[in-house]
């Protein structure tokens, strides 16, 4: 797999932190601990770009990484865990909507699910946000080396069902053998 050059280049909280740029920007969420971080550096060829680990919620700001000068990542906070009091899910809306709301960068959202889950409420609010804001949308279906390939199909049937989408439109991908990672490549290059 290709190696790319890749920097965080800011950490925000609020809008006056984001990194000044023209770069197109693809912003990852999904609800914590789906692997948005592992994506993320399973993308870029690297171990360690975008802080992952086993305990759901370690993302909490907006993490900008550049990607070959060409595109910037957004690591967004995971939801679900992260907010599962009301206070969270306020500083989680007040982190998340001005970026899609008002972020010119922001092209694309790549969707991050766990094949092995139905998608929640808070996926389908996700969904519904990224198509409000006009965001070309990705779907991956992570940890996909977890499960059967026939368990897999018949989870990635019932996810496009209730995403309103067609099973084509889900990328199966490992972030270990970085499997549909090429996939992920074109279609953000589509995107761009």
């Amino acid at each position: 797999m290709k190696s790319y050059q890749a920097k965080l280049i800011a950490t925000a909280a609020q809008q006056s932190q984001w990194p000044l740029s023209d770069l197109p920007e693809i912003a990852f969420a999904g609800r914590s601990n789906a692997g948005k971080s592992s994506l993320i550096n399973a993308l870029v060829n690297r171990k360690n770009l975008a802080y992952s680990g086993k305990t759901p919620g370690k993302t909490r700001l907006l993490n900008f990484f550049n990607v070959d000068d060409r595109v910037v990542f957004t690591d967004c906070p995971g939801y679900g865990y992260a907010t599962s009091d009301r206070q969270s899910a306020i500083a989680f809306g007040k982190l998340i909507e001005p970026y899609f709301q008002k972020r010119e960068n922001l092209k694309g959202m790549i969707l991050v699910l766990d094949c092995r889950r139905i998608p929640s409420g808070e996926d389908l609010d996700m969904i519904e946000y990224g198509r409000e804001n006009h965001l070309n949308i990705i779907v991956a279906c992570t940890k996909a080396d977890k499960i059967s390939r026939g368990k897999f199909l018949s989870n990635a049937s019932k996810i496009a069902g209730v995403l309103g989408l067609p099973v084509s439109a889900l990328v199966p991908v490992d972030s270990i053998s970085k499997k549909g990672m090429d996939e992920i490549w074109n279609r953000i290059n589509q995107m761009l």
